[in-house]
């Protein structure tokens, strides 16, 4: 075990049961480690997350942590800062292992409390239970009876109110879909926080807002959208509006991850357009940070990689999810194959020459508006009067 070995004795097994030493110094340490103010460290110092953490979870890279089977390494994994996948496959046996909920990373979290600019007489609603720890972070900062959390999952949810309620605090834990979701009555909530990705903004979120209400939320133009970023919005009666701070990936809302677009036709099939380029065209579609400038710089497309069979290397292929339907395949050998009436890669160059000229903007320099009464969510960037695209709601 290592490093691991340091925790010496964590959840040795006797009859039949776990018994734990004090967790205090772990959780100490990956509090003293996050870039938030004290009091969002303290909370994280304070509520131990591995109370809310299943007995087999998986890392980033897909690596398994079993309790039974390595109780040290189990514990010392649950205060390292990465995310946990907890559920895969919405919890169905024999699936692929595709995540489907998490224990966020503790430095993603401690970002988005910090955005949310919580007081302490605010009443706060969470989307997204997943393992019930940040609604325990929330109780902790103010209270149970100012939180109420939802999840989509019964199962989730479950297990959730289990481990707050074994923790000794009492938040709202509601099952349902929180696009839907509404309180007893209007204007309910001074903070909505979201811990999946959403590309349209529930307008029941907004209507539930009291003055000068922020949703915090992670948002992405569309299904198939690489990436994604933070949303940080204060509201009105019918408007939310404000800037990403930052990229950041989460899963999906159930009700929205649905992939947009389809592949291109096969590679057989002749191009209505073919050119070649010195340079690999695939650069800024396989670079992260490029590729989100992109989903932001020209709305309504999906990508992914395909292969062909004498190829070394794979290629990148785009397509439209708009109405105006196209499609485009990028070779590492710099040829650019093109069909459909929307021209992709055409249209990205166009938007590359825009960011050029509006002086390289930043993903904090780019904001979203939603307003309910116009029915349209609007991109903008260095300001709302500076619209890049809007679509309808």
């Amino acid at each position: 075990m290592g490093a691991l070995r340091f925790v010496q004795g964590i959840g040795v097994r006797l009859m039949g049961h776990y018994q734990t030493m004090d967790h205090t110094p772990l959780a100490r340490a990956l509090a003293a480690q996050l870039a938030a103010p004290e009091h969002i460290r303290r909370l994280f110092a304070q509520v131990p997350r591995h109370r809310f953490l299943p007995d087999v979870m998986w890392g980033p890279g897909r690596e398994q942590y079993d309790r039974t089977a390595d109780p040290e390494g189990w514990l010392a994994v649950a205060y390292t800062d990465q995310a946990l996948t907890t559920q895969r496959d919405d919890g169905a046996e024999g699936g692929m292992g595709v995540p489907s909920s998490s224990s966020s990373a503790p430095s993603v979290m401690a970002r988005m409390l910090t955005a949310a600019r919580i007081e302490p007489a605010h009443r706060v609603l969470e989307v997204g239970t997943g393992t019930g720890f940040n609604a325990a972070l929330l109780c902790q900062l103010l209270g149970s009876g100012q939180v109420v959390t939802v999840e989509v999952d019964e199962g989730i949810a479950a297990g959730a109110r289990s481990s707050l309620y074994a923790h000794g605090v009492h938040p709202t834990v509601l099952t349902g879909d929180a696009e839907t979701y509404a309180s007893g009555g209007q204007a309910s909530y001074d903070r909505i926080i979201s811990t999946c990705t959403v590309s349209r903004l529930p307008s029941v979120w907004v209507r539930q807002m009291r003055p000068r209400g922020r949703i915090v939320t992670p948002w992405a133009p569309a299904p198939g959208a690489p990436g994604g970023v933070l949303a940080v919005l204060d509201t009105t009666d019918s408007t939310a509006e404000g800037r990403f701070e930052g990229g950041l990936s989460f899963m999906w809302a159930r009700g929205q991850r649905e992939r947009g677009g389809t592949p291109p036709p096969h590679q057989g099939v002749p191009a209505e357009r073919t050119e070649q380029v010195l340079a690999d065209p695939r650069g800024p579609w396989l670079d992260g940070d490029q590729a989100l400038l992109l989903s932001l710089l020209m709305p309504g497309w999906s990508y992914g990689m395909g292969q062909e069979p004498d190829a070394t290397e794979p290629y990148v292929w785009l397509t439209s999810t708009t109405d105006t339907p196209g499609w485009a395949r990028l070779h590492a050998n710099g040829r650019i194959e093109q069909g459909g009436t929307r021209r992709l890669v055409d249209d990205a160059n166009r938007a590359w020459a825009l960011w050029e000229s509006w002086d390289r903007p930043e993903i904090s320099d780019f904001g979203l508006t939603v307003d309910l009464t116009r029915g349209v969510q609007t991109v903008w960037v260095h300001g709302p009067q500076h619209t890049i695209w809007s679509t309808r709601r």
